[in-house]
């Protein structure tokens, strides 16, 4: 008696009185009278009804928009511009081009061909005709290309070079070379660009030559230059040593 006067408790007999009090409201008819709302059209207006209807066809037969094509809006005249003729290349006229490039790379297999007259390149593809012609490329190899026309098959052989393309530009200027310093014989400084000179005693500007020296004559004369200076240092150091000799031999 004295647990179910505990605060847990007591809430545990609350909760069983409120479910045994809902259940016998139930029993007793709690809730039946609860029906939906009769229709009010004021309340909730119907939708309104949508009605499709058929329409014919509002354009006209083809033979009624022939101005559109007589009189283009889009030309300032208002007449059709002139298209000229495709070339067919003439049943009978011989294949005049240069094969320049061959591309043969899994299934891609094209040529690259080029008409002395005209500049742009033209690519076609194993069993398609070349622009402009009627010559159709049959084969492709490395080094060839076969074609078949009206006149029969003609075969390409690939451009190489023959030395008589585009003249060679004209050689860029010599580049200064840096002196290096004597490292045995000089104390370490900044780098000064010298001017190579030669054994050439120097010439008048008017008997100065005009072809100027290549970088390997240069890199010689500075070899040069750097030897001769060894060598009169050494011949210095020489004749001090000699001195410092003398010197000793008068004490």
């Amino acid at each position: 008696m004295v647990n179910l006067l505990r605060p847990a408790g007591a809430l545990f007999a609350a909760v069983a009185l409120w479910a045994i009090g809902l259940l016998v409201l139930g029993l007793a008819g709690l809730g039946g009278n609860v029906a939906p709302h009769p229709s009010n059209p004021t309340l909730a207006p119907p939708l309104p009804q949508a009605t499709l209807q058929e329409l014919d066809a509002r354009l006209g037969a083809i033979g009624e928009y022939a101005d559109v094509g007589q009189r283009p809006l889009l030309t300032a005249d208002r007449r059709p511009a002139p298209v000229a003729a495709a070339a067919d290349g003439g049943t009978d006229a011989p294949l005049e081009a240069t094969l320049t490039s061959v591309l043969i790379a899994g299934h891609t297999r094209l040529a690259i061909v080029q008409n002395p007259n005209d500049p742009v390149a033209h690519r076609v593809r194993v069993g398609e005709l070349l622009e402009g012609t009627s010559w159709r490329l049959v084969d492709l190899q490395p080094r060839r290309a076969l074609f078949e026309g009206p006149s029969g098959r003609r075969e390409l052989e690939l451009r190489v070079f023959d030395g008589t393309g585009a003249p060679m530009p004209p050689a860029p200027a010599p580049p200064r070379v840096a002196q290096p310093a004597d490292a045995a014989d000089e104390a370490p400084g900044p780098t000064v660009a010298a001017t190579p000179a030669t054994d050439i005693e120097p010439q008048p500007a008017d008997e100065a030559p005009t072809q100027e020296m290549t970088p390997e004559q240069q890199v010689e004369a500075i070899r040069r230059r750097i030897e001769a200076r060894r060598a009169m240092r050494a011949q210095e150091g020489a004749d001090e040593r000699a001195a410092q000799e003398r010197a000793k031999q008068v004490e």
